[in-house]
């Protein structure tokens, strides 16, 4: 369909504005946006509408839909980010006891909605109080994320003071510094640790870029937007990268009854690639 066809349908005034909205996100990422979330989506674009001098979520969609506004772009106007350190914090001991069985030794972990980084940065904090090889072992700690903006966030690393209470004061001290002048009340991950990580932009629904083997993949409170043709999809497309034995991590209000055989409960929201 040509974008002018494609303007042309969406215009039509069967659909209305939020209905619009609807049908590019899931055409963009495959999330579900419920009516619920009319008035919060109309907030969050508000704020885009006055940047970008236009008038309606009408003219708006016309916008996205004329390639104008890139799809980080727009997502990021209409999902939320909501995380913090250390997420459901046995995750993070069935990690550590997993691989301190297995070794570090050229493992791949993948935080593969990071968000503004406090996963990723949980799990290497995790690694590094309970391992001393975690920068000559060879492992490669991946963090992906839709939305180009908090990428952005998660790559500086830096966070108010208070987002880190869960972080210990030993494990504040091995990887963070504060900050001084205009930076008070904020730290910053520590370089090393930042260049830990390699941070890069992913949609879920598009065929994966990562062709090596991943040993652990954290997709934590984010298949909850997804129906369920597109859950399937992306968990098939884990276990294509993952082995028998690797472990999965998702949030503790998911499953993957009824979505993939791939994998066998083995915990609370833990699973093994059978």
């Amino acid at each position: 369909m040509s974008t002018n066809s494609a303007l042309h349908k969406y215009a039509s005034s069967d659909i209305g504005e939020f209905e619009r909205i609807q049908h590019l996100v899931y055409k963009h990422t495959a999330i579900v946006i419920s009516e619920e979330k009319k008035d919060f989506i109309r907030s969050r674009i508000s704020k885009r509408l006055r940047e970008l001098e236009l008038d309606s979520l009408s003219e708006y969609c016309d916008y996205v839909e004329s390639g104008k506004e890139s799809v980080s772009t727009f997502t990021s106007q209409v999902t939320t980010n909501h995380t913090h350190f250390f997420r459901e914090r046995h995750h993070f001991d069935a990690l550590i006891t997993h691989l301190s069985q297995s070794g570090l030794s050229g493992k791949v972990i993948w935080s593969s909605a990071c968000s503004t980084g406090e996963e990723p940065y949980s799990i290497a904090i995790s690694l590094l109080e309970q391992f001393d090889d975690v920068f000559t072992s060879g492992l490669k700690l991946l963090a992906t994320d839709l939305d180009e903006k908090v990428l952005d966030i998660a790559r500086n690393g830096v966070y108010d003071a208070g987002r880190l209470e869960p972080v210990s004061i030993s494990q504040k001290q091995q990887c963070c510094v504060r900050g001084v002048g205009e930076s008070t009340g904020k730290v910053r991950m520590k370089k090393p640790i930042r260049d830990l990580i390699e941070f890069s932009a992913v949609n879920l629904v598009e065929p994966l870029t990562i062709s090596k083997r991943v040993n652990i993949i954290f997709c934590r409170n984010v298949i909850i937007y997804f129906d369920r043709k597109s859950k399937i999809k992306i968990f098939d497309s884990f276990a294509k990268i993952q082995e028998s034995g690797d472990l999965l991590f998702i949030g503790h209000s998911e499953s993957l009854n009824d979505i993939s055989s791939s994998y066998s409960c083995i915990g609370n929201t833990i699973y093994r690639r059978n």
